[in-house]
């Protein structure tokens, strides 16, 4: 039984004589020069021409580490035909040619990058399977795993002084409605609204609803649903949720109640619902669509030129010598009323979202998009 290391050289010198082989082939001694080559170009030991026949053997019975290794040895060995006739080696016609399960070496840091990133959620159960056999299954070795610590995740958490596990907790809530969503089935939990400051008992209702979608906003998990009559979309913030509890919702006869979420979704038009929002906001359909204009100054413009706030979002106009940016987004504006006049009053996602760049951001103008 070969080790880790031993599997990827063995891994690197087949795929450097496949790579010979599907170039068209040749003698011996050119195999082994080509193979060296590529071998030294990956900072690997060249190899003996015993060692490249010991290879090619193993090529041959399929005995190394590729996407179908499971097979018996007897089925393995009939898929990769290299053929030696007139001293050339070369594929046959009719082979197969192997799928490595390993990463190349432009891929390699992508796991390392995938686990930094997965950290954060690494008490989830799921993801410390995933990041103890990540190394395992690519053959990625535990140096080149340890550069995960250099990826920083920062900003704002999901934190409650009561419980140092919230954050992990509400990620389980999350999956649990999405098995629910999966399964199509309706959902009941006790919620505190968003409008509501205290989480006392008296302030809780019981909701039935149909889960849809779960969206990731502004560092908040919030459940996209219908009511159980399936007439209005809904949103729910879900670490609101009491408990973070929620049960598949019966019926009188203790049936659990179930749907279909993609006809659902088409019927109540949820993508075309948050098409022209900035994050979670349920704009009601008579709310006018508007072209906003936006002028960012020097810092705030320079932020904005990299980061696309909206897919609606285009760049009207810039001036590098006054460090000024000018863009416009296509959102829906609620109707103008007594109270809410000004454009920010009536998106309130708007003027959050602007709330951050304080004097070097203003909204120039809003025009109703035909």
């Amino acid at each position: 039984m070969l080790n880790r290391n031993q599997q990827y050289l063995q891994t690197q010198r087949i795929r450097q004589i496949c790579a010979f082989l599907s170039a068209g082939g040749g003698s011996l001694e050119e195999m082994h020069g080509f193979v060296n080559e590529g071998l030294e170009e990956k900072g690997l030991e060249p190899i003996g021409l015993r060692t490249l026949q010991s290879c090619i053997e193993r090529l041959r019975l399929g005995d190394f580490d590729h996407s179908k290794q499971d097979l018996v040895p007897r089925q393995r060995s009939k898929l990769f035909k290299v053929i030696f006739k007139h001293k050339v080696y070369k594929w046959s016609t009719d082979t197969e040619q192997p799928e490595f399960g390993d990463l190349d070496e432009d891929e390699r840091f992508t796991l390392p990058f995938l686990a930094g990133i997965l950290k954060r959620f690494e008490s989830i159960p799921a993801v410390q399977k995933i990041l103890y056999q990540l190394p395992e299954i690519f053959n990625i070795s535990e140096q080149e795993m340890e550069s995960r610590s250099a990826i920083f995740q920062t900003g704002p958490v999901l934190y409650d002084p009561q419980n140092p596990a919230f954050e992990s907790k509400v990620i389980q809530c999350v999956i649990k409605i999405l098995s629910h969503i999966h399964l199509g089935q309706a959902i009941e939990f006790n919620y505190t609204s968003v409008n509501t400051y205290d989480n006392k008992v008296e302030n809780l209702t019981m909701q039935q609803v149909l889960p849809l979608q779960i969206r990731y906003y502004e560092h908040y998990y919030y459940l996209t649903a219908a009511d159980l009559e399936g007439k209005k979309i809904l949103n729910f913030r879900i670490d609101q949720i009491h408990r973070l509890n929620v049960v598949a919702s019966e019926d009188e006869q203790g049936k659990i109640r179930t749907f279909d979420r993609i006809q659902l979704e088409q019927r109540l038009k949820v993508a075309n619902t948050f098409r022209d929002s900035l994050g979670v906001w349920i704009h009601a359909e008579k709310e006018k669509l508007y072209d906003i204009q936006i002028s960012f100054r020097k810092w705030a413009a320079s932020y904005v030129k990299r980061l696309r706030l909206h897919p609606s979002q285009r760049i009207v106009s810039e001036d590098k010598s006054k460090q000024t940016l000018v863009i416009t987004l296509k959102l829906r504006l609620i109707d103008e009323s007594d109270e809410k006049k000004n454009i920010l009053d009536r998106n309130p996602e708007l003027s959050f979202l602007l709330g951050r760049f304080g004097n070097d951001c203003s909204v120039v103008s809003a025009t109703p998009v035909r």
